[in-house]
């Protein structure tokens, strides 16, 4: 017994560990066992010996396979769900935005049209980056900040019209940060890629115990009960979403290798070597407030050092001793577009760098080939809906397993008690332990989808006035109390990028990009405050204005991000979903459990 006690505790519990008497019961014998022990009798083994070396590794695969499933495939589930929708977001976000539409033309981006459309649409805003459409009935888009939110701006890539904006958040943006993350920060990213090693081994583990999968790649079994059929689709689905369940786990590993390297401040060891940058020097000599070059310029100058890019991502520096840079393919799919890039001086248009991906050594190729695999980008948006096919597979495999065990788990007479008992494999507590996480995690996704709206009003004016060679207008925020500390903003106007060493407001030093600075300062209402600005040859100018009263908060603001309206369907329509799986894996648990239960 007490050996029985010692075996029977593992979560690996073999069936007859739930009834002890059994122990001392002789065998039943069915039709057939004899003639089947005959056939497995191999000559020198002991009787008690036979068949046990080839049969126990695979029971023990089984069983972990199956306790993997009960207690992680939860969470498994809603990962690999979220991720096979991310898969095809953007695809779902073209279908609810029509800013989002153009109506395919010959001919390539026209990225000084883009700019310039951008640029007269948002003459307040700073634009950071414009993305190339991504297929030929996509609309280019293009980031900018305006009032301390990030909008994304529709524009056609042909003729520079802008046809719409939105805030940052859409489908891609929801599902790309829950499935990363659980909208849980970094927390939630080392908890989501932690679980790539779970998938690996429930992969590996499932794939081993089964025999003749090949077979089993093309068997269904209609009209032979439940279980056989549920049986079938569950191996079906694994063993076809074999292939990509592994490629999903191991990228899945490599994210949570970034992870460590990022907590240890060292994930610049997984990227190439940082290429020159402007330096501060050659800024001199072009004044208080230079024009950049026109973008056609730097789009040449791009593609004349670099022949065979593909332009997909124009990057628009926010400082001047940052550079304007280009990115995107140039033949090799299997990775992101950061890959191949050209680094180009801002003022004159001059090849700084250029990177090619061959050029990569193998850390820094993985760290850029990971993405495009993992959510299969690499062939286009038919790659992106196989990927979301297989995604959905190994999704329903998860599921069924669920189901498979909970059919297993009931006796076959009423009042008989279940080969396995749910209890002593954990399914409970992890499935208490997982639905007070998915609580936290709704919780704080409705907290991060709240924050790209607008949370802050924009800069009230108080101020314009000239500092040396500059207009500049001083902004505070609201509420803006200066006795309490207040945030000021500095928007230097006119034509032109400013070139100055550096600004300071009351003895307060300002940060942000080259147009827009900003500061908090404490001072009381009505106080002189002055502002510096240095240039780039030592000179000092200065201008003063005073401290505003009180400032409150605009009461109209919107608690929700402004996005397209299908986006809060598609969002309420997955939790639902969500929400309907996790009800279905709760009753399978009850079911199990109430009819495991002997017959008083």
């Amino acid at each position: 017994m007490l050996l029985h006690f010692i075996r029977c505790t593992s979560p690996f519990a073999p069936a007859i560990c739930m009834d002890p008497s059994t122990l001392n019961k002789p065998p039943v014998l069915r039709q057939g066992d004899v003639a089947r022990s005959r056939r497995m009798v191999t000559p020198g083994v002991p009787p008690h010996r036979r068949g046990e070396k080839s049969g126990n590794w695979r029971k023990a695969f089984f069983r972990a396979h199956g306790w993997i499933g009960l207690n992680t495939g939860l969470l498994l589930f809603v990962i690999c769900f979220s991720g096979s929708i991310a898969t095809l977001s953007n695809e779902i976000d073209w279908l609810l935005n029509p800013a989002m539409r153009v109506a395919p033309q010959e001919g390539q981006v026209q990225w000084g049209a883009v700019y310039r459309g951008v640029e007269a649409a948002f003459p307040e805003g700073e634009i950071g980056m414009i993305e190339g459409p991504l297929g030929p009935r996509f609309a280019a888009m293009a980031y900018v900040e305006v009032g301390g939110q990030t909008r994304k701006v529709y524009v056609n890539p042909y003729t520079g019209a802008v046809q719409g904006h939105t805030s940052f958040f859409n489908v891609q943006r929801f599902f790309r940060s829950f499935h990363r993350q659980f909208s849980d920060g970094r927390r939630g990213i080392a908890f989501v890629t932690l679980f790539a090693f779970v998938l690996l081994v429930a992969g590996l583990t499932g794939f081993v115990f089964y025999k003749g999968w090949l077979k089993q790649l093309f068997t269904l079994r209609w009209g032979k009960g439940a279980r056989l059929l549920w049986s079938d689709l569950h191996k079906g689905a694994g063993i076809w979403a074999l292939v990509f369940t592994l490629v999903i786990a191991f990228t899945g590993v490599f994210y949570f290798v970034e992870v460590v390297f990022q907590s240890v401040d060292r994930y610049d060891s997984l990227l190439p070597p940082p290429l020159p940058r402007v330096e501060v020097a050659s800024l001199d000599g072009f004044g208080a407030q230079p024009d950049r070059p026109p973008v056609e310029q730097f789009v040449a100058a791009a593609h004349a050092a670099y022949p065979g890019l593909r332009i997909q991502n124009m990057h628009v520096p926010a400082r001047l001793d940052q550079p304007v840079y280009f990115d995107g393919q140039a033949g090799n799919p299997f990775t992101r577009d950061r890959a191949d890039k050209v680094l180009l001086h801002p003022l004159t248009a001059e090849v700084i760098a250029v990177q090619r991906t061959g050029d990569l050594d193998v850390v820094p190729f993985v760290t850029d080939a990971v993405d495009p695999v993992h959510f299969g980008t690499f062939g286009g948006v038919w790659t992106k809906i196989l990927w979301c096919v297989l995604g959905l597979m190994l999704s329903f495999s998860i599921l069924s397993g669920t189901y498979l065990w909970a059919v297993r788990s009931v006796p076959a007479r009423a009042g008989a008690r279940a080969a396995v008992a749910p209890w002593l494999r954990g399914a409970p507590v992890a499935f208490a332990l997982t639905l007070a996480y998915f609580v936290f995690v709704v919780f704080s996704t409705v907290r991060e989808i709240e924050e790209y709206g607008v949370q802050d009003a924009l800069p009230v004016a108080i101020a314009e006035m000239p500092v040396g060679p500059y207009q500049v207008r001083v902004g505070c925020t609201a509420p803006c109390r200066t006795g309490e500390g207040a945030a000021f903003t500095v928007r230097f106007l006119g034509e032109g990028m400013p070139s100055y060493a550096e600004a300071e407001l009351a003895g307060t030093a300002l940060e942000g990009s080259a147009r827009v600075l900003q500061g908090v300062v404490t001072a009381p209402a009505g106080t002189a405050l002055p502002l510096s600005v240095t240039t780039r040859d030592g000179a000092v100018h200065q201008a003063v204005f005073q401290a505003p009263g009180s400032i409150s908060t605009d009461p109209d603001m919107p608690a929700l991000p402004v996005t397209a309206p299908g986006v809060w369907w598609v969002i309420g329509a997955f939790s639902l979903v969500t929400a309907g799986f996790i009800a279905g894996w709760l009753l399978c648990l009850l079911r199990v459990y109430r009819r495991t239960q002997p017959v008083q």
